[in-house]
Protein backbone atom coordinates (compact mmCIF):
# COMPACT_ATOMS: atom_id res chain seq x y z
CA UNK A 1 0.00 0.00 0.00
CA UNK A 2 1.56 3.19 -0.89
CA UNK A 3 1.33 6.43 1.22
CA UNK A 4 -0.88 9.40 0.40
CA UNK A 5 1.87 11.63 1.33
CA UNK A 6 5.32 11.69 0.63
CA UNK A 7 7.53 13.58 3.36
CA UNK A 8 11.43 14.18 3.15
CA UNK A 9 13.00 12.15 5.53
CA UNK A 10 14.53 15.37 7.00
CA UNK A 11 11.49 17.24 8.35
CA UNK A 12 11.43 20.91 7.56
CA UNK A 13 12.40 22.99 11.23
CA UNK A 14 9.65 24.35 13.09
CA UNK A 15 10.87 28.30 13.36
CA UNK A 16 9.82 31.03 15.64
CA UNK A 17 10.47 32.58 19.21
CA UNK A 18 6.77 32.85 20.20
CA UNK A 19 5.75 31.08 23.98
CA UNK A 20 3.68 29.14 21.62
CA UNK A 21 6.37 28.01 19.36
CA UNK A 22 8.68 26.80 22.15
CA UNK A 23 6.26 25.39 24.28
CA UNK A 24 4.89 23.30 21.15
CA UNK A 25 8.76 21.46 20.76
CA UNK A 26 8.31 20.51 24.28
CA UNK A 27 4.85 19.24 24.11
CA UNK A 28 6.04 17.22 20.40
CA UNK A 29 9.25 15.76 22.51
CA UNK A 30 6.88 14.15 25.86
CA UNK A 31 4.00 13.32 23.52
CA UNK A 32 6.14 11.76 20.56
CA UNK A 33 7.31 9.19 23.37
CA UNK A 34 4.12 7.49 23.16
CA UNK A 35 0.89 6.43 21.63
CA UNK A 36 -1.52 8.75 23.05
CA UNK A 37 -3.79 10.45 20.16
CA UNK A 38 -3.48 14.27 19.61
CA UNK A 39 -5.53 16.92 18.02
CA UNK A 40 -4.47 19.75 16.37
CA UNK A 41 -6.90 22.74 16.39
CA UNK A 42 -6.06 25.70 13.91
CA UNK A 43 -6.81 27.99 11.16
CA UNK A 44 -6.02 26.54 7.89
CA UNK A 45 -2.13 27.78 6.90
CA UNK A 46 -1.15 27.37 10.55
CA UNK A 47 1.56 25.08 10.70
CA UNK A 48 -0.49 21.86 11.67
CA UNK A 49 0.71 19.17 9.13
CA UNK A 50 4.45 20.11 9.98
CA UNK A 51 3.91 19.68 13.95
CA UNK A 52 2.28 16.35 12.75
CA UNK A 53 5.38 15.48 10.46
CA UNK A 54 7.62 16.41 13.97
CA UNK A 55 5.65 14.00 16.16
CA UNK A 56 6.40 11.05 13.57
CA UNK A 57 9.81 11.61 12.81
CA UNK A 58 10.75 12.23 17.17
CA UNK A 59 10.48 8.81 16.89
CA UNK A 60 10.70 6.91 13.46
CA UNK A 61 12.96 8.18 10.47
CA UNK A 62 11.22 5.78 8.10
CA UNK A 63 8.63 8.28 6.26
CA UNK A 64 7.29 4.87 4.84
CA UNK A 65 5.64 4.35 8.39
CA UNK A 66 3.47 8.22 8.01
CA UNK A 67 0.34 7.74 6.24
CA UNK A 68 -2.50 10.49 5.62
CA UNK A 69 -6.27 10.42 5.40
CA UNK A 70 -7.34 13.81 3.86
CA UNK A 71 -10.98 14.05 4.74
CA UNK A 72 -11.99 16.45 1.76
CA UNK A 73 -11.34 14.06 -0.72
CA UNK A 74 -11.06 10.38 0.87
CA UNK A 75 -14.04 8.18 0.08
CA UNK A 76 -15.27 5.38 2.62
CA UNK A 77 -13.63 2.76 0.74
CA UNK A 78 -10.83 4.35 0.59
CA UNK A 79 -10.18 4.83 4.19
CA UNK A 80 -11.34 1.24 4.52
CA UNK A 81 -8.64 -0.11 2.25
CA UNK A 82 -5.91 2.03 4.33
CA UNK A 83 -6.77 0.82 7.64
CA UNK A 84 -7.20 -2.73 6.31
CA UNK A 85 -3.47 -2.21 4.62
CA UNK A 86 -2.07 -1.49 8.17
CA UNK A 87 -2.63 -4.93 9.47
CA UNK A 88 0.28 -6.03 7.94
CA UNK A 89 2.49 -4.50 10.49
CA UNK A 90 0.42 -6.50 13.26
CA UNK A 91 3.90 -8.70 13.60
CA UNK A 92 6.30 -6.03 12.36
CA UNK A 93 6.33 -3.84 15.44
CA UNK A 94 7.27 -1.01 13.98
CA UNK A 95 6.11 2.52 15.01
CA UNK A 96 3.50 4.03 12.57
CA UNK A 97 1.44 7.49 12.19
CA UNK A 98 -1.93 7.98 10.80
CA UNK A 99 -2.80 11.64 10.56
CA UNK A 100 -6.44 12.21 9.51
CA UNK A 101 -5.95 15.71 7.90
CA UNK A 102 -9.67 17.88 8.27
CA UNK A 103 -11.00 15.73 10.25
CA UNK A 104 -14.05 18.34 10.77
CA UNK A 105 -14.97 17.67 7.18
CA UNK A 106 -15.19 13.98 7.75
CA UNK A 107 -19.15 12.68 6.82
CA UNK A 108 -20.79 10.55 9.62
CA UNK A 109 -20.84 7.78 8.01
CA UNK A 110 -17.19 8.01 7.59
CA UNK A 111 -16.82 8.85 10.98
CA UNK A 112 -18.06 5.49 12.03
CA UNK A 113 -15.40 3.79 9.98
CA UNK A 114 -12.75 5.43 11.48
CA UNK A 115 -13.65 4.27 14.79
CA UNK A 116 -14.17 1.12 13.95
CA UNK A 117 -10.99 0.83 12.14
CA UNK A 118 -9.05 2.24 15.00
CA UNK A 119 -10.61 -0.38 17.32
CA UNK A 120 -9.30 -2.88 15.03
CA UNK A 121 -5.79 -1.62 14.80
CA UNK A 122 -6.02 -1.24 19.20
CA UNK A 123 -7.63 -4.47 19.12
CA UNK A 124 -4.58 -5.78 17.32
CA UNK A 125 -2.14 -4.18 19.37
CA UNK A 126 -0.59 -2.87 16.58
CA UNK A 127 2.38 0.54 17.61
CA UNK A 128 0.66 3.17 16.22
CA UNK A 129 -0.20 6.72 16.80
CA UNK A 130 -3.25 8.25 15.58
CA UNK A 131 -3.03 12.59 15.10
CA UNK A 132 -6.06 14.44 13.66
CA UNK A 133 -6.64 18.06 12.55
CA UNK A 134 -9.45 20.39 12.66
CA UNK A 135 -10.25 23.45 11.33
CA UNK A 136 -13.17 23.52 13.74
CA UNK A 137 -13.95 23.06 17.52
CA UNK A 138 -15.31 19.71 17.68
CA UNK A 139 -16.54 19.89 20.78
CA UNK A 140 -19.31 22.05 19.26
CA UNK A 141 -19.68 19.78 16.15
CA UNK A 142 -20.27 16.91 18.70
CA UNK A 143 -22.84 19.12 20.62
CA UNK A 144 -24.95 20.08 17.61
CA UNK A 145 -24.85 16.60 15.87
CA UNK A 146 -22.56 16.58 13.37
CA UNK A 147 -19.62 15.04 14.90
CA UNK A 148 -19.14 11.57 16.86
CA UNK A 149 -18.49 11.89 20.73
CA UNK A 150 -16.97 8.65 20.39
CA UNK A 151 -14.78 9.85 17.74
CA UNK A 152 -13.83 12.91 19.73
CA UNK A 153 -12.92 11.06 23.01
CA UNK A 154 -10.56 8.49 20.73
CA UNK A 155 -8.52 10.96 19.04
CA UNK A 156 -8.23 13.56 21.44
CA UNK A 157 -6.26 12.58 24.33
CA UNK A 158 -4.39 15.36 23.67
CA UNK A 159 -5.38 18.68 21.95
CA UNK A 160 -3.07 21.40 20.79
CA UNK A 161 -4.39 24.95 19.77
CA UNK A 162 -2.16 26.28 17.36
CA UNK A 163 -2.80 29.96 17.25
CA UNK A 164 -2.88 31.98 14.04
CA UNK A 165 0.00 33.55 12.94
CA UNK A 166 -1.45 37.05 13.91
CA UNK A 167 -1.33 36.25 17.62
CA UNK A 168 2.13 34.82 17.39
CA UNK A 169 4.11 37.96 15.97
CA UNK A 170 7.23 36.48 17.24
CA UNK A 171 6.97 34.21 14.63
CA UNK A 172 6.51 36.44 11.55
CA UNK A 173 10.30 37.39 11.02
CA UNK A 174 12.16 34.05 11.76
CA UNK A 175 9.63 32.24 9.12
CA UNK A 176 10.04 34.96 6.72
CA UNK A 177 13.97 35.17 6.85
CA UNK A 178 13.87 31.06 7.16
CA UNK A 179 12.18 31.25 3.77
CA UNK A 180 14.12 33.78 2.13
CA UNK A 181 17.53 31.55 2.84
CA UNK A 182 15.84 28.58 1.48
CA UNK A 183 14.73 30.17 -1.47
CA UNK A 184 17.77 31.80 -1.97
CA UNK A 185 19.65 28.44 -2.08
CA UNK A 186 17.26 26.87 -4.38
CA UNK A 187 17.06 29.68 -6.93
CA UNK A 188 20.48 31.21 -6.85
CA UNK A 189 18.93 34.58 -6.63
CA UNK A 190 21.56 36.61 -4.14
CA UNK A 191 18.98 37.76 -1.98
CA UNK A 192 20.02 38.46 1.60
CA UNK A 193 17.82 40.09 4.03
CA UNK A 194 14.26 41.86 4.29
CA UNK A 195 14.47 46.19 4.15
CA UNK A 196 13.39 47.87 7.70
CA UNK A 197 10.22 49.08 6.14
CA UNK A 198 9.13 45.17 4.87
CA UNK A 199 10.00 43.80 8.24
CA UNK A 200 7.60 46.50 9.83
CA UNK A 201 4.88 45.61 7.27
CA UNK A 202 5.34 42.07 7.98
CA UNK A 203 4.38 42.46 11.66
CA UNK A 204 1.39 45.15 10.38
CA UNK A 205 -0.56 42.42 8.40
CA UNK A 206 -3.18 40.27 9.81
CA UNK A 207 -2.37 37.25 7.88
CA UNK A 208 -5.57 35.69 7.35
CA UNK A 209 -4.16 33.12 5.32
CA UNK A 210 -1.09 32.18 8.04
CA UNK A 211 2.31 30.59 6.92
CA UNK A 212 1.08 30.39 3.90
CA UNK A 213 0.26 33.39 3.22
CA UNK A 214 3.39 34.66 4.46
CA UNK A 215 5.48 31.99 2.62
CA UNK A 216 3.66 33.22 -0.94
CA UNK A 217 4.04 36.75 -0.06
CA UNK A 218 8.40 36.07 0.28
CA UNK A 219 7.67 33.69 -3.25
CA UNK A 220 6.73 36.47 -4.63
CA UNK A 221 9.81 39.08 -3.66
CA UNK A 222 11.91 36.62 -5.62
CA UNK A 223 10.33 36.68 -8.69
CA UNK A 224 9.44 40.46 -8.43
CA UNK A 225 11.93 42.09 -6.51
CA UNK A 226 16.14 43.13 -7.36
CA UNK A 227 18.81 41.92 -5.17
CA UNK A 228 20.27 41.72 -2.43
CA UNK A 229 17.13 43.79 -0.20
CA UNK A 230 13.49 42.59 -0.41
CA UNK A 231 11.15 45.28 0.19
CA UNK A 232 8.06 46.26 1.04
CA UNK A 233 6.52 46.52 -2.53
CA UNK A 234 7.88 43.01 -3.30
CA UNK A 235 6.20 41.52 -1.05
CA UNK A 236 2.90 42.61 -3.05
CA UNK A 237 1.14 42.92 0.72
CA UNK A 238 -2.52 44.02 1.02
CA UNK A 239 -3.68 46.72 3.37
CA UNK A 240 -5.06 43.77 5.48
CA UNK A 241 -5.01 45.00 9.09
CA UNK A 242 -7.27 43.63 11.74
CA UNK A 243 -10.30 43.97 10.21
CA UNK A 244 -12.14 43.92 13.93
CA UNK A 245 -10.45 46.71 15.11
CA UNK A 246 -11.03 48.27 12.40
CA UNK A 247 -14.48 47.53 12.70
CA UNK A 248 -14.80 48.42 16.87
CA UNK A 249 -12.77 51.93 15.74
CA UNK A 250 -16.22 52.36 13.82
CA UNK A 251 -18.42 51.15 16.80
CA UNK A 252 -16.96 53.87 19.20
CA UNK A 253 -18.58 56.28 17.18
CA UNK A 254 -22.23 54.28 18.30
CA UNK A 255 -22.54 55.68 21.96
CA UNK A 256 -25.08 53.56 23.37
CA UNK A 257 -24.91 51.79 26.56
CA UNK A 258 -25.03 48.80 25.38
CA UNK A 259 -21.81 49.61 22.77
CA UNK A 260 -20.16 50.35 25.64
CA UNK A 261 -21.19 47.17 27.54
CA UNK A 262 -20.14 45.04 24.59
CA UNK A 263 -16.75 46.86 23.69
CA UNK A 264 -15.87 46.08 27.63
CA UNK A 265 -16.89 42.75 27.72
CA UNK A 266 -14.69 42.30 24.52
CA UNK A 267 -11.69 43.50 26.04
CA UNK A 268 -12.01 42.28 28.92
CA UNK A 269 -12.65 38.59 27.28
CA UNK A 270 -9.82 38.79 24.88
CA UNK A 271 -7.46 39.58 28.25
CA UNK A 272 -8.34 36.50 29.73
CA UNK A 273 -8.12 34.36 26.78
CA UNK A 274 -4.58 35.38 26.16
CA UNK A 275 -3.53 34.96 30.17
CA UNK A 276 -5.05 31.19 29.60
CA UNK A 277 -3.10 30.53 25.59
CA UNK A 278 -6.65 31.00 24.60
CA UNK A 279 -8.02 28.08 26.07
CA UNK A 280 -11.45 28.38 26.05
CA UNK A 281 -12.21 25.89 29.08
CA UNK A 282 -9.68 27.21 31.53
CA UNK A 283 -11.13 30.75 30.88
CA UNK A 284 -14.92 29.51 31.22
CA UNK A 285 -13.79 28.48 34.44
CA UNK A 286 -12.19 31.76 35.81
CA UNK A 287 -15.43 33.61 34.42
CA UNK A 288 -17.66 31.70 36.12
CA UNK A 289 -19.36 30.88 33.14
CA UNK A 290 -20.28 27.24 30.98
CA UNK A 291 -17.23 27.14 28.53
CA UNK A 292 -20.11 27.20 25.34
CA UNK A 293 -21.33 30.11 26.54
CA UNK A 294 -17.63 31.68 26.27
CA UNK A 295 -17.93 30.39 22.47
CA UNK A 296 -21.10 32.23 22.26
CA UNK A 297 -19.37 35.43 23.55
CA UNK A 298 -16.39 34.88 20.96
CA UNK A 299 -18.92 34.89 18.36
CA UNK A 300 -20.77 37.47 19.27
CA UNK A 301 -18.26 39.81 19.86
CA UNK A 302 -16.05 38.53 17.14
CA UNK A 303 -13.43 37.43 18.82
CA UNK A 304 -11.25 34.84 16.62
Amino acid sequence: MENNIRIKSKVQPIVGNSDFTKKTCEIISSVSQNNASVLLIGERGTGKRLIAQHLHFAVSQDKNDFYEINCKSFSSADVKMMFDGLTRFIQSGKKITIFINYINDLPLDLQKVIVDSVKTLRDHQINFKLICSSEKNLEDLVEIGTFMQELYYQISTISINVLPLRQRKEDILPIAEFYLNKFSKQSGYKFEYFSENAKNELLKQFWKGNIDELINSVQRAFIVGEEPAIKTADLGLMNNQNPVTNSLENDLKDRSLKNAIDTFKREYLIKILKENDWNQTKTARILGIQRTYVIRLMNELNIR
